[in-house]
């Protein structure tokens, strides 16, 4: 990648939620002594990190000026 293209470690780190988003959303349903509330709190708040994270990443990596 080109030194203007490179991610934002913001946007990484929105990523690496996503990733574990998925990933609790898919374990935790399956474990039989976390109730579903706590599943679905879990997974809903990695979620909103992963998109809050990328926004600010992506809206930081903008108004970076170009070298």
């Amino acid at each position: 990648m080109t030194p203007q293209k490179r991610l934002n470690p913001l946007t990484t780190l929105g990523l690496v939620f996503f990733i574990l988003g998925s990933l609790a959303k898919l374990l935790l349903h399956r474990a039989a002594h976390i109730s579903q509330d706590t599943a679905d709190l879990t997974t809903g708040l990695l979620y909103g990190l992963a998109i809050g994270c990328m926004l600010v990443g992506i809206w930081r990596s903008r108004r970076r000026p170009a070298v």
